[in-house]
């Protein structure tokens, strides 16, 4: 019986038109694959309804992308092969890394919804069975992942066949490092700078050489010509050199901390086939024809549990569970609600905040250690672990997810009874895990409802310097002129010691640190304004909070904020980050993002002025606007009603309004329909 026959309503067999069209775009697929194109074959396969399965893609100008263009062609081939109809499909979406820094970073986030959009109709228009989703990042993937999601639900409500997909995450390059002849052209600079500027240097030497170095080393040059230790020549010189290094395919996003948190993320949902979650070389033909077997299998047997739907319902808390233990990526925050909204559950930032108490984080992935992702990938192939399977192998042995769930390849309790133990390289086990938590809670405050707080790796410990402060506000109403003071070495601090007062120095530095050294406090309440204010910036002593407003989705598509590839990227050891939009997974300081509600949507965040005074209370995960009490060393907690009645409030709340329509007209669109960050950014439901 032909597997397309009536009763499943196939909605292009019985019409003239699409035979006409489909023959000749399926000749041409092969052709460029390599495949000698017989008409015959063809018009049989359509009229005896094989299954019709896209294979998509980044765009060519998207570098994750890159090296994928034979891994295409082999899955037409491995399609074809085994008796299905390919289609190859060119999905393009803007590269955030490219953004960073431009106008252009307002529309990074939202491409996912566009790609689902895009995605979905395309699938329904021209009715495919299934995809392999090729690529790594997350934008896209994720966006695939939903529109695969939206067409098979809608395929059953219809009562027609599920949807079934496959994704392949793009192949882990060699990196690249600085070589010694490299670094003999720094040595003129080298001896001219001081000893701090002389060790950060070295340390970028030994990382390899990706988009956030060549950042970092371009800061530094900047720095060094801002201080006249160098000619304009000599740095366009050594930037060039340095650039050329870093323009390899091992420095893109497919070889990134972030893109091994992507793999792993993806793959917990079952939709990554085993062994296709870390790869140094692409996949052969054999590995891709297995693939490609299986999906058609489940196609032509309606396997309805393997559908695309139904992988993401029985995996999303697995997911959940796997975001903790691979670090608390904060995009995957927006990600998890995003694709639980898609298959109508409910699940909030909250939810996914609270999986960080029971789940320790055991995946460890840090270049400045030498646990890149290639280096990983290189254990991997050598059999030192099992990526994804060893990372739910070893929450299952604490039943830390649920191991009958399904995937492409069986049920998990299936899946890793051959995956390899947690060998404290990569991946810790959970007795003892790399930390014992992944650094992501929930706050909440006067001026918002709820956000959620990131400690780098590096401020897990020792969070007594920043617990219990009171914190200086530095306010900033959108990135443009965050981005602007970032680009000059003091512009940050010098927008703050432009507002602030001595009484402001002297009274928050008593309060944060009971008088200092040595009663020394005591002879620094005569200390004029310029005296205190080195005094505290030079011993680190200064605590100030970077406070970007109007950066939420409803008001400019939630961009991500980066500080630490900066010239001021010292000031992650000074101050906290706040904002209604994203932090970038580089940012190694202390964030609180996500706020909700945000500034554009009436949140007290359009409240803050440059100066105010905000405590901090870990522990408690509270954030609070403050003012100095009628009682000598003491604050008072201002209260919402208050910090909403500033007269700066509705005059922000119309700037916003005002730059919101600099934004291009068919995004601004988009802005209107979507929920808030505490809900994924996903298409909001009708008044």
């Amino acid at each position: 019986m032909k597997m397309h026959s009536s009763k499943f309503r196939d909605p292009l067999i019985s019409r003239a038109e699409p035979v006409t069209v489909i023959i000749p775009v399926i000749e041409e697929v092969l052709r460029s694959a390599g495949v000698q194109p017989v008409r015959e074959q063809i018009l049989d396969r359509f009229m005896n309804a094989s299954p019709r399965l896209a294979v998509v893609h980044g765009g060519e100008d998207h570098p994750s992308n890159f090296g994928s263009r034979e891994t295409v062609r082999r899955f037409i081939r491995g399609i074809w092969a085994n008796g299905a109809l390919p289609f190859e499909v060119s999905q393009s979406l803007p590269c955030e890394e490219l953004s960073h820094g431009t106008d252009g970073v307002h529309y990074a986030l939202l491409s996912r919804n566009l790609c689902t959009a895009s995605l979905a109709a395309h699938i329904e228009a021209h009715s495919y069975d299934g995809a392999f989703i090729l690529g790594v990042c997350d934008k896209m993937m994720v966006g695939g992942l939903r529109a695969l999601v939206e067409s098979d639900l809608a395929h059953q409500r219809r009562k027609a066949r599920p949807m079934f997909g496959a994704f392949i995450p793009s192949v882990i390059g060699r990196e690249v490092f600085v070589t010694d002849e490299e670094k003999r052209k720094f040595e003129p600079l080298r001896h001219r700078l001081a000893n701090e500027d002389r060790r950060e240097l070295d340390a970028l030497f030994q990382l390899p050489l990706k988009p956030h170095v060549y950042a970092q080393i371009k800061g530094l040059l900047d720095r060094c010509f801002h201080r006249r230790l160098i000619q304009e020549g000599e740095k366009d010189d050594l930037e060039r050199m340095i650039a050329k290094c870093a323009s390899t395919p091992g420095a893109n996003c497919a070889a990134s901390e972030s893109s091994m948190v992507n793999r792993m993320m993806l793959a917990s949902f079952g939709i990554v086939p085993r062994h296709f979650d870390i790869c140094l070389k692409p996949p052969s033909e054999e590995q891709i024809s297995e693939v490609v077997h299986r999906l058609i299998q489940a196609i032509q047997k309606r396997e309805r549990r393997v559908s695309v739907a139904s992988l993401v319902r029985h995996n999303l808390l697995n997911a959940a569970s796997v975001w903790s233990a691979t670090g608390g990526h904060a995009s995957w925050l927006l990600h998890l609600t995003y694709l639980a909204d898609a298959i109508s559950k409910k699940l909030s930032t909250a939810d996914v905040t609270r999986k960080t108490g029971t789940v320790p984080q055991i995946l460890a992935i840090n270049d400045a250690t030498g646990n890149s992702a290639y280096a990983m990938a290189v254990e991997t192939e050598n059999g030192g672990n099992s990526g994804i399977d060893t990372i739910m192998r070893t929450l299952a042995e604490k039943r830390l997810i649920e191991d009958r769930a399904p995937t492409l390849d069986g049920p998990w309790m299936q899946r890793i009874m051959d995956a390899r133990s947690a060998n404290g390289s990569f991946v810790y086990s959970t007795m003892t895990p790399y930390s014992r938590t992944c650094g992501m809670s929930g706050m909440r405050g006067n001026f918002c409802d709820s956000g959620v707080m990131r400690l780098g790796a590096h401020n897990r410990s020792g969070l007594d310097s920043f617990d219990k402060k009171i914190y200086l506000a530095v306010y900033y109403l959108g990135t443009r002129d965050l981005q602007s003071d970032l680009m000059t070495l003091e512009g940050v601090l010098d927008r703050l010691k432009r507002r602030v007062s001595q009484k402001d120095l002297y009274d928050t530095f008593v309060l944060n640190w009971r008088l200092g050294k040595a009663g020394l406090g005591e002879e620094m309440a005569h200390w004029n304004k310029p005296k205190l204010w080195n005094y505290l910036v030079h011993e680190k002593l200064l605590r100030a909070v970077i406070v970007v407003a109007g950066a939420g989705p409803h008001a400019s598509g939630m961009p991500e904020i980066q500080l630490g590839s900066s010239p001021a990227n010292g000031l992650s050891g000074t101050c906290v980050l706040v904002t209604d939009g994203r932090v970038s997974h580089q940012h190694d300081g202390i964030s609180v993002a996500h706020v909700v509600p945000e500034a554009f949507d009436g949140g007290g965040l359009a409240s803050i002025r440059t100066g105010d005074w905000i405590h901090l209370d870990l522990s408690r995960g509270e954030f609070q606007v403050v003012r100095q009490s009628s009682r000598q060393h003491a604050y008072k907690v201002l209260s919402p009603r208050d910090l909403l009645h500033r007269p700066d409030h509705k005059k922000r709340i119309h700037e916003l309004e005002r730059l919101r329509l600099e934004l291009l007209p068919s995004f601004r669109v988009v802005l209107d329909q979507v929920s808030s960050a505490d809900a994924g950014v996903s298409p909001a439901p009708r008044n």
